[in-house]
């Protein structure tokens, strides 16, 4: 190894070597010794007085500097930050870069901290200082005693000098911290980035051990509230119980929702069609296992609904007929995203018309609830999203006077939906907890306190969704439990993952790490009931970056995950023999299964819904006895328009019929139905689930209607 002598007198060095400071000495030494590194050039000064000289603090922050000794540094900067501001950004400090940075040079922040009051919260940004395109963002939490900080990434984009900027957000909370040391290097690409000392990675987010505690509880969780009990017990021909019958479970489908957002263009008949596309929706794995539920990426956002930017309205309702079809549940997103460039123009340009403003939103709610196809086909909507921080609206009806926040139109908007259609499911959906490693308190702060604005006003909320678009610092696992405990605890509603995805630059490895140890803790909380990324191949994604499919439809890493997840480890196949008593008991993930009951030659399949413990009863005719042309239960067609035929084994009795929608709300009963009979349901068109029964026997199957 070169010693620190030979180091200084090499390239930039030897040519800097007047205005290098002791500080910068000892850092190089410690990477070239430690780590065989050398650093091709600074990103902003050699020493300590210019980097502090050229330090920029904005908002409320008050900067302290005091000189010390006995330490590698000379110098600590003392910051203070007096009040929580709006945003994170709303106070802070920062420095532009001096020389230029190349794309996907590998660049190492450096710096000492620790913190002065109970508790810090400080978002380190690097970013494009015109755009504030964020290469690192996240946030840190100093201790109580000095530590030093190495953040290493691989820059993304080429900056000339002085078009970058990084630093500190402090506006989360009142604070004062002490930073001493702060410098940026440059490696250029001579590196790997796992060569450089990083304290701070995708790798080591919150709950990443092998061994760490969370998962066996998880693991229990998931034993206790994603499965049920199923006893099977299989009658012969005498109605006694059979002995060694083969009894196999197989699952169909998971009662817990695990989907994607969908581009309407690319189902069939619309003008950017992708078969392949379609074809991976219901078939992830191969095997013919895919989602069960979605949400239209874009084009049911009023703007976009309005212009058509994705497509026609016809266009976008044919993919959610599609969709529906075939079994899969859509959200609605979003009906008001309350911010001026998210809403039709007329309403930004007319915003001082409180009465306009009205009426627009009285138009859409009505327009998208009572659309004679959409009402059928989409069961739930994001009503308010990103309120924390789009507030155009709200600002907008505070000159109301009858109003005191503005926020009051907030209940008007869920009244409307409510009396417009009472069985839909209302969401507020927001970003602010979870995405990117999470927002500073006082967003999220404010997130909360419109929330329980809106539930004391009497406005029917049904659930919370979580947007999930994580940063290249990915939200510790433990962080997401405590947000999730919180939220259920606080508010008693349900929650979903609306919206989830990684920063492109994390690594596949930890990608696939994460996307599986975050699946993990959303499926073993009981508050949750959807898991939904948002899109799942990267020529459809707005970062590029989609979980599942690689541009060229090779399965990703985080793909494989998923897939292992939801449809290995979480799946249920399995066979058993009746005993004595007739029984074969299982323990199956809850969802849909196929029940085939096989002896002696003898077959009989059953379709049920497992939402908790469950026991049925299988006959197994001998072939005397059993009507080989009838089968044990039949709903026919399905599609259906006008008329459902009922069939069902002889031998059984008369049955009753149940029509559920798919939240679980009973839509219409028959009773006394004899076999062959057929039957007029004069519902709306959509999905469905059919229950007949006939004595002991009982059958489930997802019916669809069309109009």
């Amino acid at each position: 190894m070169k010693t620190i002598c030979s180091l200084l007198l090499t390239g930039l060095f030897a040519i800097s070597l007047h205005a290098q400071d002791a500080y910068h000495q000892a850092l190089l030494a410690f990477l070239q010794n430690d780590y065989g590194v050398e650093p091709s050039s600074y990103v902003l000064y050699d020493n300590e007085a210019a980097i502090n000289d050229d330090l920029f603090i904005y908002g409320a922050t008050r900067l302290t500097t005091t000189a010390v000794s006995g330490q590698t540094y000379s110098t600590v900067l003392t910051y203070e930050n007096p009040s929580a501001q709006s945003a994170p950004w709303g106070a802070g400090t920062g420095i532009r870069n001096q020389t230029a940075i190349g794309a996907k040079d590998i660049v190492l922040i450096s710096f000492w901290g620790r913190r002065l009051s109970a508790s810090s919260e400080l978002n380190l940004f690097a970013e494009n200082a015109t755009t504030f395109e964020k290469e690192v963002y996240f946030t840190l939490e100093l201790e109580s005693e000095w530590k030093r900080y190495f953040i290493a990434y691989e820059s993304a984009d080429a900056y000339a000098a002085n078009a970058f900027s990084m630093g500190f957000h402090l506006g989360s909370i009142a604070q004062e911290f002490e930073i001493a040391g702060f410098t940026v290097l440059n490696f250029g690409t001579q590196y790997p980035l796992t060569d450089l000392p990083s304290d701070i990675g995708a790798g080591t987010y919150g709950g990443h051990e092998e061994d760490a505690p969370w998962r066996a509880l998880a693991a229990s969780r998931i034993e206790s509230i994603r499965k049920a009990d199923l006893t099977v017990t299989v009658l012969g021909d005498d109605g006694q119980p059979l002995e060694g019958a083969e009894v196999e479970v197989e699952m169909q489908e998971h009662a817990f929702g695990f989907g994607s957002a969908f581009v309407g263009c690319r189902f069939p008949g619309n003008r950017c069609y992708d078969a392949t596309y379609v074809e991976k929706i219901t078939n992830l794995d191969g095997k013919g296992h895919g989602f069960n539920v979605g949400v239209t990426e874009n084009a049911l956002k009023w703007d976009a609904w309005e212009e058509e930017w994705i497509g026609s309205p016809t266009e976008t309702i044919s993919a959610v007929r599609w969709l529906s079809d075939r079994g899969i549940d859509i959200r609605g997103h979003a009906m008001v995203w309350p911010g001026w460039q998210y809403l039709p123009e007329d309403l930004s340009d007319r915003r001082g018309e409180l009465d306009h403003l009205r009426e627009r939103i009285t138009d859409r709610i009505n327009r998208m609830l009572m659309d004679p196809s959409l009402s059928s086909m989409v069961t739930e909507w994001d009503v308010l999203n990103e309120i924390a921080v789009n507030r155009d609206l709200e600002n907008a009806f505070r000159a109301d006077p009858d109003y005191s926040t503005g926020r009051e139109v907030y209940k008007e908007i869920f009244d409307q939906m409510e009396s417009v259609s009472p069985n839909t499911l209302n969401y507020i959906n927001d970003y602010v907890t979870l995405s990117g490693g999470g927002s500073g308190q006082a967003v999220i702060n404010r997130y909360k306190q419109y929330i329980e604005e809106i539930i004391d006003s009497g406005a029917k909320v049904d659930g919370i969704g979580f947007q999930c678009h994580i940063g290249l610092q990915p939200t510790s696992i433990l962080r997401v439990q405590e947000i999730l405990d919180e939220f259920y605890q606080r508010y008693n509603k349900r929650m979903k993952i609306t919206e989830y995805d990684i920063d492109g630059k994390v690594d596949d490895a930890t990608e696939a790490k994460y996307l599986a140890d975050f699946l993990t803790m959303v499926f073993s909380h009981p508050g949750v009931d959807a898991f939904i990324m948002w899109g799942f191949w990267d020529n459809n994604h707005w970062k590029s970056n989609a979980p599942m499919f690689a541009s060229d439809w090779s399965l990703k890493p985080s793909g494989q995950a998923f897939i292992d997840k939801v449809f290995k480890e979480w799946w249920t196949e399995e066979i058993q023999q009746s005993g004595a008593d007739g029984k074969a008991v299982f323990r199956p993930f809850k969802g849909i299964h196929k029940i085939t009951v096989r002896k002696d030659g003898q077959e009989v399949v059953q379709e049920v819904e497992l939402n908790g413990d469950d026991n049925i009863e299988i006959s197994l005719m001998t072939s005397s006895q059993q009507d080989l042309e009838q089968p044990m239960f039949q709903l026919s067609p399905n599609p259906m328009r006008d008329q459902l035929l009922i069939e069902f084994a002889a031998h059984l009795p008369a049955a009753q019929l149940d029509i559920y929608s798919m939240d679980g709300r009973l839509q219409q009963a028959f009773r006394n139905i004899q076999t062959g009979e057929s039957l007029s349901l004069p519902l709306p068109a959509g999905m469905y689930v059919a229950r007949l029964q006939a004595g002991v026997h009982h059958f489930v199957q997802k019916l669809v209607i069309e109009k």
